[in-house]
């Protein structure tokens, strides 16, 4: 059987994008920080730089003031 350039660029091709391709299924650890006093950039960086991706921020009220908050930080990061 011949094979045309054609055919073998299309099957070396193919036969590179799956040699990436990994069957190792990430998984993730978590971590949540609640606080009623922001940090802001400085939390973000701290765990950034530790690995961690925000992944969700949530604030809700903490009374009816409406001047308090609770603020939420969900993190992640692969296993090692």
């Amino acid at each position: 059987m011949k094979i045309s350039a054609s055919q073998f660029s299309l099957l070396l091709g193919g036969s590179l994008m799956l040699a990436g391709c990994s069957t190792h299924k990430t998984t993730w650890e978590y971590r949540t920080r609640t606080t009623d006093n922001p940090k802001g950039k400085a939390v973000l960086d701290s765990y950034g730089k530790s690995g961690w991706e925000l992944v969700n921020y949530t604030c809700r009220p903490k009374d009816d003031t409406g001047t308090n908050f609770i603020y939420q930080y969900v993190f992640k990061r692969p296993k090692p």
